[in-house]
């Protein structure tokens, strides 16, 4: 049973009849601690109030504290999604660019063996060229010391026969095409 300071000031005292109690003195006491009950029952009730409301600043503290703690999480994913995301791109810049390096260089090794496939076919050309001149040239030499030796002919023997006539077209070595 709980003692409050009313039931304090309404406690009542039998009297004895030989040598009892004086009652002003239990009344005074009584009194007294009623008044200290009574503060003690304030402080705690103003306590137990205090009490409350700081419970309630905690609860929202907390709740606070868990929200933050949730936004760093969120963040932290959304920072990992990011990285995540980021990295998975710049692998994939770098596929790219590696496979455009490969295909880059696969087109200019084609090109280098292109151009020397056509070098070799002009150094060709050029050693046929050379070729066909030294053999015009010796063609020409041939005709010429042929013509020579048929005007030196002509003139120490009497006329024999008919020179051919000088328009007639000349072939490739030198020959007289008839």
């Amino acid at each position: 049973m709980e003692l409050t300071p009313l039931d304090i000031r309404n406690q009542t005292f039998h009297k004895k009849s030989l040598g009892g109690i004086d009652a002003e003195e239990v009344k005074a006491f009584l009194e007294t601690a009623a008044n200290a009950f009574e503060q003690l029952s304030r402080n705690r009730t103003d306590l137990t109030e205090r009490l409350k409301i700081a419970e309630e600043r905690v609860n929202y503290y907390r709740q606070i504290e868990k929200t933050i703690q949730d936004a760093v999480i969120t963040m932290q994913r959304t920072v990992d999604e990011v990285k995540a995301t980021a990295e998975k791109e710049a692998e994939l810049i770098v596929a790219e660019a590696k496979a455009r390096a490969v295909r880059e260089v696969e087109t200019t090794k084609k090109q280098a063996e292109d151009l020397r496939a056509e070098i070799e076919q002009l150094k060709q050309l050029r050693s046929n060229y050379f070729i066909r001149c030294r053999a015009l040239i010796r063609g020409q030499e041939e005709l010429l010391s042929a013509m020579e030796n048929d005007q030196s002919d002509l003139r120490s023997a009497p006329q024999r026969e008919q020179p051919k006539p000088a328009s007639a077209p000349l072939g490739p070595v030198g020959n007289v095409l008839a």
